[in-house]
């Protein structure tokens, strides 16, 4: 079973390419670059997994990050770190493997 997973970040074009590449990996994927947005797909959708981008200004994560803390808490929530060398496309390797670590934290016990 795959996570269904909210990307967020600033720009919403990048945020569909990169959503065309994660359903590559038969994932079910949303994005949302406002609040409103986010507010939307937590209320709406059955949200398993959100990674949030590098790019986002602090100033505006900051405030989606307490938004989410404060409408959904239970969600697992992964932020990606602004480091040397990081683009927009790192965050599909980044979101394949927070995806996988999902998968295994709640796979069922074999018998």
């Amino acid at each position: 079973m795959e996570p269904t997973i909210l990307l967020i970040g600033k720009n919403r074009d990048t945020l569909e390419i990169l959503k065309n590449e994660l359903e590559k990996f038969n994932r079910t994927i949303f994005i949302a670059n406002s609040e409103e947005s986010i507010t939307s797909k937590i209320y709406n959708e059955e949200i398993d997994l959100i990674v949030v981008g590098a790019g986002l200004p602090d100033e505006i994560k900051n405030k989606m990050l307490a938004l989410i803390q404060e409408i959904a808490p239970s969600i697992n929530l992964h932020i990606m770190e602004r480091t040397p060398g990081i683009t927009p496309a790192s965050m599909i390797s980044y979101t394949n493997e927070k995806a996988v670590m999902w998968r295994l934290i709640n796979a069922r016990p074999s018998k």
